[in-house]
């Protein structure tokens, strides 16, 4: 796995910062920011569908503006794969499942969980699922929007009996949400249902995997082309260099970790994933001199390809 913890060469935390380390990267009891998103998504989604329905607004400014008040719904939903919401458990995950039924999402946390695990314990690898959201330029938009059609099939076909188990744990959650949508249907709301809730949640999952899934695990390739990292000419696996398998985007944080949901450090959440997403810009700011040693894939400003930056403990050869 990419955690430092889980590392064969792991990043040398200096005494005197363990403890503050340790604050950043662990939950407390309420994340009161996440759920500060999470009543945004609820209650933003709730108030544009109210104003659509009763003919305050069209249905096609409802939809654009949905599209506004889903796309946070993956910081919350992210945070609580990672128990990184609450460090109670119940609390986390219900965290998680009341933002998903806002959205109304069709799989339940833990198979929606398990396939995000997947990625970080095979990052770049063959079996990162996360492959998905790269190759020709003109498929990333269908590839961005059917994020949740992925990992279903992902969970479904691979030989690992845990995928086929969290996918019959989620038939409850998805049958009552699909019933849902067919009551919906039959009650002659399927225009507003389309609008209201399958296109926008189209188009924010494509956001999303564009943003998280998408922009830290990019190269560019020995003709300074795109690429997905580990396809490039840079060692990229976190077995060969564990600080260089994902990115960091220096530069506008101000503006930019907002709108990328705090994963501009996106290396940090590998390194640390229980870390509230909030905290990324201060685990930074506390370890920059540590990790400027190692090997770091930064992308400056609003630059796609990242540049490769050497540390003085260089990339250790996989064993």
């Amino acid at each position: 796995m990419s955690t430092n913890a889980s590392a064969r060469h792991p990043v040398i935390i200096p005494k005197e910062k363990q403890t503050e380390l340790y604050r950043l990267t662990n939950p407390p009891t309420i994340a009161w920011p996440t759920v500060a998103v999470l009543l945004y998504v609820m209650g933003g989604v709730i108030a544009v569908d109210i104003a659509a329905l009763t003919g305050v607004i069209p249905l096609w400014l409802g939809m654009i503006l949905n599209v506004a008040t889903m796309y946070p719904f993956f910081h919350v939903m992210h945070d609580s794969f990672h128990r990184a919401a609450s460090s109670n458990v119940k609390i986390n995950d219900w965290i998680g499942r009341l933002v998903l039924i806002a959205v109304g999402f069709h799989v339940n946390l833990g198979a929606a969980r398990y396939s995000h695990m997947m990625h970080h314990r095979f990052v770049n690898g063959p079996n990162d699922p996360d492959h998905y959201f790269h190759g020709k330029w003109w498929t990333l938009p269908f590839r961005w929007m059917t994020m949740d059609y992925h990992y279903t099939w992902y969970n479904l076909t691979r030989e690992d009996p845990r995928g086929r188990k969290v996918m019959i744990k989620t038939l409850p959650w998805s049958i009552t949400m699909f019933g849902i949508y067919a009551v919906l249907i039959y009650m002659g709301y399927g225009w507003e249902l389309l609008l209201l809730w399958y296109m926008p949640l189209r188009l924010a999952l494509g956001l999303i995997s564009f943003a998280v899934l998408w922009l830290p695990h990019i190269d560019g390739d020995e003709h300074g082309e795109l690429a997905h990292i580990g396809a490039g000419t840079h060692v990229a696996t976190t077995g060969d260099t564990l600080t260089a398998a994902t990115t960091m985007r220096l530069g506008f944080e101000k503006i930019l970790a907002p709108l990328l949901q705090w994963h501009n450090y996106h290396l940090i959440h590998h390194l640390w994933p229980t870390t509230p997403s909030y905290n990324h810009a201060k685990v930074w700011a506390l370890l920059e001199p540590e990790l400027r040693e190692r090997d770091l894939r930064i992308q400056h400003d609003f630059d796609l390809i990242p540049v490769l930056h050497h540390g003085r403990a260089s990339a250790v050869p996989a064993e």
